[in-house]
């Protein structure tokens, strides 16, 4: 599954824009336990198209490597650790199934959340944050292993 880069209406006026766009590809790839390899592949295959090494362990684990800033590389590695998938509970009488649908966010009184499932923000949010960090190339930083 492809994920379109344009930035979601919902997601437009949320500062930092690189971080909400990350998060805008984590709610339209859907993500359950035991159910993140569509997620999982996209990110592995964004990584490679950003020189980023990026591997798949046996466990399933996509774990991506950034080099150090030049003149920084004497700084000790820092990890950067999240968890793709998401709790998976909805509303009764909601039809979303997990396993296929996106998540649909909404802005609300200045609140980004979803009606009758989840946001996923838990730990999307700190995806995004972790995958805005990666292709931040103004940022100096030693080595850092997500």
């Amino acid at each position: 599954m492809k994920a379109n880069h344009r930035l979601d209406p919902v997601f437009s006026s949320l500062q930092p824009a690189s971080v909400w766009k990350h998060f805008a590809t984590l709610c339209r790839i859907p993500r359950p336990p035991k159910g993140e390899a569509l997620l999982r592949e996209h990110l592995r295959e964004w990584a490679a198209g950003l020189g980023l090494a990026a591997v798949v362990d046996g466990a399933g684990n996509l774990i991506v490597r950034k080099p150090a800033s030049p003149g920084w590389e004497h700084l000790p590695g820092t990890i950067l650790q999240g968890h793709l998938d998401m709790v998976c509970q909805k509303n009764g009488g909601t039809p979303h199934d997990f396993s296929q649908d996106p998540i649909a966010p909404v802005l609300r009184d200045g609140w980004l959340l979803a009606e009758k499932t989840p946001l996923g923000a838990d730990n999307g949010i700190g995806v995004a944050l972790i995958l805005a960090a990666l292709e931040d190339d103004s940022l100096i930083h030693g080595p850092l292993e997500a």
